[in-house]
This record gives structure tokens, C-alpha cells and sequence, in this order.
């Protein structure tokens, strides 16, 4: 059986190799035709080519060449390997930037001042408007005495500052007795409760 097995492979085998050959015969017959035909299609434009790389070959003398290329190496060999740079500029301010930074100096400065007055002024417009609405409301609600600050205010504006001033200190003075009688009358009662509670 084995025998037989090796009859039928070495049959196929030979079978292929005669496919093989007859395939290799068909390629070499049509192999001669088709570069026969590709020669004809681009002859003209390998015989351009060939044309040109005559013309580059005549343009480009490889002497010169390498004579450009000896030259570019004896430069390279005359550079030094390390190149120093010398800083011998300074930069400084010209006569037009110092006057330029002087100039946009003093505008901030000017408009920071001119900012800070309005709202310094801003803040004291706020605080008059709000003592005004005040007074107007102390007229409405007591015109005897709105009546009285306009009067007094206008017959004599400086003894009216002074008494104003007085009068708030003195308010002051008043408040200030009555928290500290407060806190001292506190302070007994404490005290009191702590006795009293030691004596018992």
C-alpha cells in the first residue's frame, strides 16, 4: 500500500513539473514579443532620456566639482571649532524712550490722581446727598426745628459749625456717662448677687 502511495505522489509530482516546463516554454516564446513591443512604445522617450543625461553629463564637469568641493573642505578646515561671540553691545535707553517712559509716567500718574479726586469727590457728593435727605425728612417731620437750623444757619454759619460740634460732643460726652453708669450699675448688681450668695 505504501508503494502505491509513493507511485501516485511521484506520478503528480512528474504531472506538474511537465505543467511547469510546458508554461516556462509558452513565457520565453511571448517574453521576446512583449519586449518588442515595449521597445517600440517608449524607444523615443528613452532615447529623450539618454539625450538629456548626455547634456547633464556635458554641463557638469565632474572636475569642477571636485574642485568646489575641495575648496568647501579647505573652509571647513579653516573655521575654527569653537566661535566666540563677543557682546560689545549694550542696550540703553535713547534720549526718544527716555522721554517716551517719562512721558507715559507722568500720564499714569496724572490719571491715577484724577481717578483718586473723583472718587474722593464721588464719596463726599454720596455723603452731602444723604445729609440732605435727612434734613429734608427732620423738615417734614419737625418743620419748628428745620425752620430754626435754616435761620440759624444763615444768620451765622460759623457759630452754627461751633455749635453743632458742641452739641454732638456733648451728645457724645452724655452716651458715653450712660453706658459707663450702665455697666457700673451691672458690674454692683453682679457684685451684690456674689455677696449674697456668699453669705449664704
Amino acid at each position: 500500500m505504501e508503494q502505491d502511495e509513493l507511485e501516485e505522489k511521484v506520478n503528480m509530482a512528474e504531472e506538474l513539473i511537465l505543467g511547469l516546463v510546458k508554461r516556462m516554454e509558452v513565457i520565453e516564446s511571448e517574453l521576446p514579443e512583449f519586449l518588442k513591443s515595449f521597445l517600440e512604445q517608449y524607444k523615443e522617450t528613452l532615447a529623450s532620456i539618454s539625450g538629456q543625461i548626455e547634456k547633464s553629463n556635458k554641463r557638469y564637469d565632474d572636475q569642477k566639482i571636485s574642485q568646489q568641493i575641495d575648496k568647501v573642505k579647505d573652509l571647513v578646515g579653516t573655521m575654527p571649532k569653537v566661535i566666540t561671540v563677543k557682546n560689545e553691545h549694550h542696550h540703553h535707553f535713547g534720549a526718544w524712550s527716555k522721554n517716551l517712559i517719562i512721558g507715559v509716567a507722568a500720564c499714569f500718574l496724572i490719571t491715577a490722581s484724577s481717578v483718586g479726586t473723583a472718587l474722593y469727590l464721588n464719596h463726599e457728593n454720596n455723603l452731602l446727598a444723604a445729609n440732605y435727605i435727612k434734613f429734608r425728612a427732620i423738615r417734614q417731620i419737625a418743620p419748628k426745628w428745620g425752620h430754626w437750623a435754616d435761620t440759624t444757619y444763615i444768620r451765622n454759619p460759623k457759630a452754627m459749625e461751633e455749635n453743632t460740634i458742641k452739641l454732638e460732643n456733648e451728645a457724645l460726652e452724655k452716651a458715653y456717662a450712660e453706658e459707663v453708669a450702665r455697666e457700673t450699675a451691672e458690674e454692683a448688681k453682679q457684685a451684690r448677687k456674689r455677696l449674697h450668695s456668699l453669705k449664704k
